[in-house]
């Protein structure tokens, strides 16, 4: 759990981006690759979620990455709200869910 124990940690482990109105959004891919999730994300990301409301607790986005032959691929991406990517990350049956969990938990009895 020691990348997980200040505060100040959450921007080290995600691009925090500050949305027009002052949330805080984090990548679904960058919280997905954190979670180390075996399944593909499109599969993971209908599964989680499917709860939240588009435009209100996540907004969809492009992103693009360079693949092996040098060409630029266009990946599709959600922007969580802060309480989403907690609320994903906490329910996340994988190990790296558990020390969100208990990092979480820390935070809150500080």
């Amino acid at each position: 759990m020691q990348a997980l124990q200040t505060k100040s940690n959450i921007g080290e482990m995600f691009n925090i981006q500050e949305k027009e109105n002052g949330e805080i959004a984090i990548s679904a891919r960058e919280l997905y690759k954190a979670l180390e999730v075996k399944k593909r994300f499109s599969a993971w990301a209908e599964i989680n979620l499917k709860h939240f409301k588009e435009n209100r607790d996540f907004t969809s986005v492009l992103t693009s990455t360079v693949v092996n032959n040098g060409a630029v691929r266009q990946l599709e991406d959600y922007a969580l709200t802060l309480d989403v990517a907690k609320h994903v990350a906490m329910m996340s049956g994988t190990e790296k869910g558990f020390d969100f969990r208990e990092y979480f938990i820390q935070v809150e009895k500080a």
